[in-house]
């Protein structure tokens, strides 16, 4: 079964890197499904030691997924300076916020076994908003560049001149998140509430915890995306209120 499933993923790579190849993003997609299936591979073999290890080792594992996932976003910002701190501050302290109260409540026990598998949730999909949102507020603040400078030059700030290419930015990035709370349980079921229905939990019960879940990411996506951007805005812009050349 495992080598089976592990030559169809080859298959399916290999098929993705074919098509990708039209948008010249052949080789990106291969290293990335590649990583995947390494990276996937790792963890299988080391988690059970990662689920007995003490609570204070889970969250240093979970600081660096956090940083990790800020490296990654921090590419996409074009690499400009402090984008790095702000990307990764901004995910690790949204995400642990918004995990916190699941174990104040008692939704979950506080075991490595909860912690790290929800607090990977939380960073994986701040990671993908935040990327989404620099990478086009990037491209906005590129085609919109005549009327941000316009602005400036009539004396407005750079959070006022750049604020309609921050709040298109947002709206981008968001969309695949609401289209998925819009469509939950609808058109796909969560892999939280798969797991608990097939180890024979109550439906309804799995329903509210993945609910509150899928809230919760939502949650942590728009908060650690728009502060990054509204930090991003003072890094793409020079002391004399000029756009940095690196944003092009």
């Amino acid at each position: 079964m495992i080598m089976l499933a592990l030559c169809l993923a080859v298959v399916m790579l290999a098929m993705a890197a074919i098509l990708s190849a039209r948008y010249n993003i052949w080789k990106e997609a291969t290293i990335s499904g590649a990583r995947a299936i390494i990276q996937l591979l790792i963890l299988s073999s080391v988690i059970i030691l990662v689920f007995n290890l003490p609570v204070y080792w889970s969250l240093l594992i979970v600081l660096a997924m956090a940083i990790i996932a800020g490296h990654t976003t921090y590419i996409r910002s074009g690499q400009l300076g402090g984008m790095f701190p702000a990307s990764a501050a901004s995910i690790a302290v949204i995400s642990l916020a918004m995990v916190v109260p699941f174990f104040i409540v008692g939704i979950f026990p506080l075991e490595a076994r909860y912690l790290v598998p929800t607090c990977s949730m939380m960073i994986g999909n701040a990671m993908n908003v935040s990327s989404l949102a620099i990478d086009r507020y990037r491209g906005e603040l590129r085609n919109r560049r005549g009327e941000v400078e316009a602005y400036l030059a009539l004396g407005a700030s750079p959070g006022l001149a750049a604020d309609h290419c921050l709040h298109q930015s947002m709206l981008s990035a968001l969309i695949p998140s609401i289209d998925n709370m819009k469509n939950l349980g609808l058109v796909w079921i969560p892999g939280v509430m798969t797991g608990m229905l097939l180890s024979g939990s109550d439906p309804v019960e799995a329903a509210a915890i993945q609910v509150c879940i899928f809230i919760a990411i939502y949650l942590v996506g728009m908060i650690a995306s728009n502060l990054l951007l509204l930090h991003a805005t003072s890094s793409f812009f020079t002391k004399a209120l000029q756009l940095k050349d690196e944003v092009f």
